[in-house]
């Protein structure tokens, strides 16, 4: 819905938008309703200055920045950090500087002067409640293919996750699974038995989690998760505890932004104290100072001495976007998910 009306006002509007000069053009893979505060708090303090937001998921923003015939925006946003990589390496982006540290523990938290995170997101397990009363939820990786082999019965056409084929997000993360679980191959094909639902966007799945036409969600966004188990009493998340992927959602200043200045005090604000608070209490997102926790955590879950593993932002994500290692990836994946 967000898209639809965001793209209704650009089909009107677009044409005078794109010739104002005092307009901020935000281009990004991140829903309206989870940002809004942000962009509301950062009008607040440039009233002089409409921002135009326009989203996309991650892949069609990918594809949208590919193409030299359309106008670009001034800022960049989206959670698919190798594909953000890919856009500074490939010279879409230009250099930002006198950014905030959120923390000088945080190197990997940026690059290159060009590409900035602002929020730290866990890669969580989501169930419903009502389903597993009796039945023991899983707590790792491990735990959770044992009992799709196990209890296959409870899981058949009960179990979804993002389809990395059509994500951009759902590709970052099946991917560096397999980086770091040895027995990501045998949980993929533990899931494609069980006939998992595969679905583009974190929204499906958990309006199907939350119904019980799905018990369980793999590898789901924890900021969308937790902020729907905060007003769902159906809905549980859990921090694996063998290993947590998080991710970066990250923001760049376009080589061809109208406004580079405004575009950069934009991202200077993202990693602001300001805006880091805003994020941690207002939004449906993690701030990436870990500190300030998020009042969608409420069993403070990120505090837990959980086996982090930050997607880093850095050259390292592009060996996956190779176009015959991403080949053979997926073509492994479908294998294994569809068989």
């Amino acid at each position: 819905m967000h898209r639809l009306i965001v793209s209704l006002i650009s089909f009107f509007f677009v044409a005078n938008l794109f010739a104002n000069d005092t307009v901020l053009r935000i281009y990004s893979a991140t829903d309206i309703s989870a940002i809004r505060p942000m962009l509301h708090e950062f009008e607040s303090l440039y009233p002089d200055v409409p921002v135009l937001y326009r989203e996309f998921n991650t892949i069609e923003l990918f594809d949208e920045l590919l193409n030299p015939s359309l106008p670009a925006p001034d800022v960049v946003i989206s959670s698919a950090a190798d594909l953000q990589v890919k856009l500074v390496n490939d010279g879409f982006a230009q250099p930002v500087y006198d950014v905030p540290d959120v923390s000088p523990n945080q190197p990997w938290a940026q690059w290159s002067n060009e590409l900035f995170g602002f929020t730290y997101e866990p890669i969580v397990f989501v169930y419903n409640k009502e389903a597993f009363k009796n039945t023991a939820i899983p707590h790792t990786h491990e735990a959770l293919a044992e009992q799709l082999r196990e209890k296959a019965a409870f899981y058949q056409d009960r179990i979804g996750t993002y389809d990395a084929g059509s994500s951009g997000l759902g590709y970052l993360v099946a991917s560096q699974d397999e980086v770091t679980f040895s027995l990501t191959g045998r949980l993929q094909e533990s899931l494609g038995r069980a006939k998992a639902s595969i679905h583009c966007c974190s929204s499906i799945l958990l309006t199907r989690l939350s119904t019980g036409d799905l018990v369980f969600g793999y590898n789901l966004l924890g900021s969308y998760a937790m902020a729907k188990a905060t007003n769902n009493e159906h809905i549980g998340v859990i921090v694996p505890e063998d290993y947590t992927l998080a991710i970066l959602r990250s923001a760049f200043v376009h080589k061809n932004a109208t406004r580079p200045e405004l575009a950069a005090a934009f991202i200077r604000y993202l990693r602001s104290p300001a805006g880091q608070i805003t994020i941690a209490t207002k939004t449906a997102l993690m701030p990436l100072n870990r500190q300030l926790g998020s009042h969608n955590d409420p069993e403070q879950q990120l505090q837990k001495s959980t086996n982090f593993h930050p997607i880093r932002l850095g050259p390292e994500l592009l060996l996956y976007l190779d176009q015959h290692k991403k080949a053979q990836f997926l073509n492994s994946w479908s294998l294994a998910m569809r068989p």
